[in-house]
């Protein structure tokens, strides 16, 4: 009978010396599942946001100065193309209702104005037959090279959101978009067919961990960065050939 009570006090020992590192555990994978959540949703908005921008024209006449994701009369590509990333429009909801930044795809998360960005940028790319290789030429035609979400939105104090860290500091040497014109060269095919479009279509989030787990901040930043992207071709950025006088 001794035996058997000193046995149940040492699984009982036991089981707390082992709870909370199974208790740490499943936070932490209830964690890693809440930030996998959020990067797969900002994928598939990056994905939609460049197949919306993969049918218009950057280049046509508009009102570029209408910064509304609810107006059908003026369209803006860059703008509107960022309106992917906007929340449902919630009739409800005031904030929403009175916000240019509403009535997009997005039901999951927050934009944030301090801390996130989005990126858009548009390449030209034309080829030159130099001794049977095609030698790709890529220009950015772009309204800036990239278009920044964080500089058009109503969040004045907070510009350039993407050349900063997720705790607001300025990073010592600030980054370029991850697509620019040199890399989209040395990503080109020499034996490709010339004269394409592309829009690129970026995004920088940042995660806070919803959980917050101390120990976690031994090992991972608090916030995350999260950064997706997307290339999608884009006819209308294509060049077009001058015509052949008639002889």
């Amino acid at each position: 009978m001794h035996f058997k009570t000193r046995t149940k006090a040492q699984s009982f020992i036991e089981f707390a010396l082992v709870l909370p590192i199974l208790l740490l555990v499943l936070l932490g994978v209830v964690e890693l599942t809440l930030f996998v959540g959020a990067y797969i949703n900002l994928v598939d908005l990056t994905r939609e946001a460049a197949r919306f921008a993969s049918i218009r024209d950057p280049f046509a006449a508009g009102s570029y100065g209408d910064y509304s994701c609810s107006t059908t009369a003026d369209f803006n590509f860059f703008w509107d193309t960022a309106c992917i990333f906007s929340p449902l429009y919630n009739q409800s909801d005031p904030a929403c209702v009175s916000s240019p930044f509403c009535n997009g795809f997005n039901s999951t998360l927050a934009i944030k104005p301090a801390e996130d960005d989005i990126l858009i940028s548009v390449f030209t790319e034309t080829g030159v037959n130099v001794n049977g290789t095609i030698v790709p030429q890529i220009t950015d035609n772009a309204a800036t090279n990239p278009w920044v979400w964080s500089d058009y939105d109503l969040d004045s104090d907070h510009n350039a959101n993407w050349r900063r860290n997720c705790n607001r500091l300025a990073i010592p040497t600030p980054p370029n978009p991850a697509f620019t014109a040199d890399t989209m060269q040395s990503y080109m095919e020499s034996s490709a067919m010339p004269n394409k479009g592309f829009v690129v279509v970026e995004t920088l989030y940042c995660y806070h961990q919803v959980l917050n787990i101390p120990i976690l901040a031994q090992f991972l930043p608090n916030p995350i960065p999260i950064h997706t992207y997307t290339i999608m071709p884009l006819p209308a950025a294509q060049p077009t050939p001058t015509p052949k006088p008639y002889p």
